[in-house]
């Protein structure tokens, strides 16, 4: 398969409310109520869920539903504009999956290693990514 190119759109709608736009969604990112450092882990519980099925099938075993729970740590001293050497994002994320259904436990290790090898929002969260950020006046 080719590489495709995903885009999205943002318009702030104040200084914590952004809109963003896709090709068939548009979402409200809120620094009280639906925050980017939540999307973030949104992102990759849905990419194992979506990933997780694809590679059951595939593997001819039987999944009737997917549970993710992640967290994630970091320090906002950064962010806030504080002097310091930590990073602004995670310092660390923890996911663990739980998978319903008929399936050998010895299966369901070789499910997730395939699992977290081709989803791509893990991978853009485990390995550097490189980002070109512009700006321009409106």
């Amino acid at each position: 398969m080719p590489t495709i190119k995903v885009s999205v759109s943002g318009e702030s709608l104040s200084p914590k409310r952004m809109i963003v736009k896709g090709r068939k969604f548009e979402y409200v990112v809120d620094k009280d109520e639906s925050s980017p450092l939540e999307y973030i882990l949104a992102a990759l519980a849905g990419c194992i869920n979506i990933v997780g099925f694809l590679v059951a099938k595939e593997m001819e075993i039987n999944i009737e539903k997917i549970f993710v729970e992640i967290s994630g740590k970091l320090n906002t001293d950064k962010l806030m504009g504080k002097n310091t050497e930590e990073r602004a994002g995670y310092k660390e994320i923890e996911v663990k999956v739980r998978v319903q259904g008929d399936v050998e436990e010895e299966k369901l290790e070789e499910w997730l290693k395939q699992v977290e090898e081709r989803c791509p929002i893990g991978d853009n969260i485990m390995n550097e990514t490189p980002v070109k950020v512009s700006v321009e006046k409106a």
